[in-house]
């Protein structure tokens, strides 16, 4: 009899546990390991810190050896984590100044805020299939296109576009300009608003994108899309915001349902 040549995942399996070799789970808490800085792991340093700081808000500075003791870490690990924060835009480094934040604004995800506005492009667009599909539109309705740049005291935060529904009768000749979309349409349209859908993902930077807020091509932004509906359930707008990610953090308020 022959015998039998072992399978090609009982190879793999052997080469991934060979006798001997440490797990990379246990590899990474001896590596974390420290009498008097019991929190030594740069992923949780940089989450602990980047929360502190959105949430704090506004300018302030940062001392190593002060971040060191309040994050039980060491004083390596924090200024990596830093180091990584000024990479991305959320802390400024210099010789003369140390250390500071940039601030971030939060807002509040399940509330429908308007936010500063510049004025970019916008048209009419009549009836384009795949608005009407998510707007629901009636025969008789149409379409504006409007784009802005978001800003927060003349700093840009990103850029929203909006596809507003405008009913049998209301004019495309609104003033569009420096306005937040729920401003048009509670104050130029007349529309009550009821609530929105919301849905928020995170995209890289295209070039246009890039140069517009600021930013190198490839930064992180958050994506933010919100359906925007009347008091009636008819949907009014939708809207997709790319915003900064070293700028911008969201919030909200979560129950546990009895």
């Amino acid at each position: 009899m022959f015998a039998r040549e072992p399978s090609r995942a009982a190879h793999c399996h052997t080469r991934l546990r060979s006798p001997g070799q440490t797990p990379p789970e246990v590899l990474y808490q001896r590596q974390r390991e420290s009498p008097d800085r019991l929190n030594n792991s740069a992923r949780r340093i940089y989450d602990l810190l980047r929360s502190s700081l959105v949430n704090t808000g506004g300018s302030m500075p940062l001392v190593e050896h002060e971040l060191t003791d309040a994050l039980s870490a060491s004083r390596n690990t924090v200024r990596a984590v830093l180091q990584q924060l000024a990479r991305e835009g959320l802390v400024t480094r210099g010789p003369k100044n140390g250390t500071r934040t940039t601030g971030s604004l939060v807002l509040p995800i399940d509330q429908l805020s308007p936010l500063q506005a510049r004025h970019l492009e916008s048209r009419q667009l009549g009836r384009p299939p795949m608005v009407c599909d998510r707007l629901c539109l009636p025969a008789d309705w149409t379409v504006l296109m409007i784009e802005n740049l978001l800003l927060q005291d003349s700093f840009p935060l990103g850029i929203s576009v909006s596809y507003v529904a405008l009913a049998q009768g209301q004019s495309p000749d609104i003033d569009v300009k420096d306005s937040d979309i729920l401003v048009i349409l509670e104050q130029q349209l007349g529309v009550r608003i009821g609530g929105s859908q919301t849905t928020v993902g995170a995209v890289a930077a295209d070039n246009q994108t890039a140069e517009l807020v600021g930013i190198e091509a490839g930064a992180p932004l958050i994506w933010l899309e919100d359906l925007i509906e009347d008091e009636s359930g008819q949907p009014r707008a939708l809207s997709q915001l790319r915003l900064r990610g070293d700028r911008i953090a969201f919030s909200a308020n979560a129950y546990r349902p009895i």
